[in-house]
């Protein structure tokens, strides 16, 4: 049953086409990822099913007499007010209702010596209906319920009775979440759910989701929680959706083997049209001009199916490869032995200890991952690094001869009036010309570069800030939270610079997918202790939990295994697949011989050229179409 459909969307800002003609169900039992690039769209498209923003054209259906929870970026599912008794636990609906029950009894009471009136009467039916949609509602035991979400979700004890208004964003994104379950819809609509949680909630919210018995469409960026979660992936691009079925890393290994397929038919289709055009040209030199005419024909055809068809196939399944920032940090002088140390270090806020007795070691060229629930002392830790903070009890140090790049979860800068331009013009003394180049490396292009700071997106912000960071050669970056804000392109663009630095990289964050491939180290801060964990978040997993990801997968695998006793010997799909690579190769190889021997001879050609040597000549034409065909069939 579709719980949702979009049909034919199509949304305009500014004469620019946002959305085209894109088309979407969401089915009961399904999980839908919706993923892009910052600016593609997905957003939009969320509102418009909400129907929080109409669409120039086409049409957004969801099913009768169904509940939709939705959630916001912005929390705009959860407003904060002056009222003390507006707290995590409190829940409006109730609560009305509630105060309407004792309104009731109050009216019930004073009219209980006429218990025979009509009035009475009356009370007695509406306040009956009332307990009715009260018990409907689970009135008794909603506190209950809230509380175990919220807890669920890592909201601590003592933060429940806490007024909103009092609240960080990630307790208040937790309480948004909380409301919204707490209705059990039919449909949930979430933009970003997993903002502000840390790695404890989300694998909670995720555990929950994939109980979840109604449809779920939702926008993420965090691949972890994409592949956990989602059961099928629409990709929103350049007006576009292409949908596949699956979780994110099967999307994108049918994206990765639809490519090399196209790729294969490029290169086929184009070494097709060079030997028909070598063919043509030696029959044109022999008079042949009906035969050679046939080919040019053949040839317009192919050069027609390798721009249209296989340019149509590759815009319809996004196969261009997204560009992300091209971020490179230069190379290392001199990596020191010791970045950072701490023996016995305790830090307190009054009568609450985020660590006691902590000690850990920092050596050059190390990635550490510093981890933990939210409100443990990630950035406290970072703070004191810094020297932000000095208010501690042990010893900590940063050495004084390492030269560090700080970049903080809310990413500031000095001066937001200044330009780009003007910024990367003021941290070096370099042409305008290099710094448009230089800009351009992070996806700023054109008169964006003459855009105010203040103006700039997250993603941008945070864009920018590398571009700065980089220009400061540090052997040392302290990051916190290095990739929210960034979409996909970014991510892997920043994780890709990341893996190449050879300095030392300390960096807090909840993004479990930088966690494993980025990080060799990881501190874990948890009841008041910090403990170091000798690998990345999967062997951190395996420790601390008893779950092997690795071990998992080959279990899951085992009983295609057994059904033959002879399987672990054997590998006949790969042997096949590099023995026909091999076959496929050595060809390539003869006929680009064969090629340079056509062009050497036809270079010679003349009116004095014997017979002999246009008869060898049209041998090495037939022995290249016979290779083509068997390179095509192997193909």
């Amino acid at each position: 049953m579709s719980l949702l459909v979009l049909e034919n969307i199509v949304k305009e800002y500014r004469n620019q086409c946002v959305l085209n003609g894109v088309s979407l169900r969401v089915e009961r039992g399904e999980r839908v990822a919706l993923v892009g690039p910052n600016g593609a769209g997905k957003t939009t498209l969320l509102n418009i099913a909400m129907g929080l923003e109409h669409s120039d054209r086409g049409s957004a259906v969801t099913a009768r007499n169904i509940k939709v929870g939705h959630l916001s970026q912005d929390l705009k599912d959860i407003e904060t007010t002056d009222n003390k008794t507006d707290t995590a636990l409190h829940y409006e609906k109730v609560y009305r209702l509630e105060r309407k029950l004792r309104e009731l009894e109050k009216q019930m009471d004073e009219q209980s010596k006429n218990s025979g009136s009509s009035l009475y009467k009356s009370l007695l039916d509406e306040y009956a209906k009332l307990i009715t949609r009260y018990e409907a509602m689970d009135g008794y035991t909603v506190e209950t319920k809230i509380r175990k979400i919220l807890l669920g979700l890592g909201l601590r004890q003592e933060t429940l009775s806490t007024p909103l208004n009092r609240m960080s964003g990630g307790e208040r994104m937790r309480v948004a979440i909380a409301r919204i379950l707490l209705e059990e819809p039919d449909l949930l609509i979430l933009d970003e759910p997993t903002n502000h949680l840390d790695i404890q909630s989300t694998e909670w919210f995720e555990s929950f989701l994939k109980n979840f018995k109604g449809g779920i469409l939702f926008v993420s960026h965090d691949r972890y929680f994409l592949d956990r979660v989602a059961t099928r992936v629409a990709e929103l691009e350049k007006g576009s959706i292409s949908v596949r079925s699956g979780n994110y890393s099967n999307y994108l290994a049918h994206k990765k083997q639809l490519s090399q397929f196209v790729a294969n038919e490029q290169r086929r289709l184009r070494w097709t049209i060079r030997n028909t055009n070598e063919i043509v040209q030696g029959l044109k030199s022999k008079g042949k001009s009906k035969a050679s005419k046939s080919r040019e024909k053949e040839i317009k055809k192919l050069n027609d199916e390798l721009r249209k068809s296989l340019g149509a196939l590759k815009k319809q399944e996004h196969l261009r490869k997204a560009d992300g920032p091209k971020i490179r940090f230069k190379k290392i002088r001199h990596v020191s032995k010791e970045i950072a140390w701490a023996d016995n270090l305790r830090k307190s806020f009054g009568d609450v200890t985020l660590f006691s007795g902590a000690s850990f070691h920092i050596r050059g060229g190390e990635r550490v991952g510093i981890i933990g629930p939210n409100g443990c002392g990630k950035t406290t830790l970072v703070n004191l690094l810094l020297g932000n903070d000095q208010n501690y009890e042990g010893l900590l140090r940063l050495g004084g001869w390492v030269k560090y790049s700080y970049m903080g979860q809310e990413v500031l800068f000095e001066n937001d009036q200044l330009t780009m331009l003007q910024l990367i013009l003021s941290k070096r003394e370099i042409q305008e010309r290099e710094a448009r180049d230089y800009l351009a490396r992070f996806q700023f292009y054109g008169d964006e570069v003459d855009k105010s700071i203040q103006v700039l997106s997250g993603g941008e912000r945070v864009r920018l800030y590398l571009a700065c960071v980089m220009l400061e050669d540090a052997d040392c970056l302290i990051l916190d939270e290095p990739t929210n804000h960034l979409d996909m392109p970014a991510r892997d663009a920043v994780e890709a610079a990341l893996k190449e630095f050879k300095g030392t990289i300390i960096a807090v964050t909840h993004d479990r997918y930088y966690l494993t491939h980025c990080v060799g180290k990881i501190f874990e801060i948890e009841n008041g202790k910090i403990t170091t964990y000798e690998g990345n978040y999967d062997f951190y997993k395996k420790v601390k939990y008893g779950i092997d990801e690795e071990n998992t997968e080959k279990k899951e695998s085992k009983p295609a295994e057994r059904s033959s006793k002879n399987t672990i010997n054997k590998k006949p799909a790969v042997t096949k697949s590099e023995s026909l690579e091999k076959q496929r190769q050595e060809i390539e190889d003869q006929i680009m011989d064969l090629e340079d021997k056509i062009k050497e001879m036809e270079a010679l050609f003349d009116i004095s050229t014997p017979r002999e040597k246009y008869n060898e000549y049209g041998e090495l034409l037939n022995e290249v179409e016979r290779l083509y065909s068997k390179w095509n069939a192997l193909i």
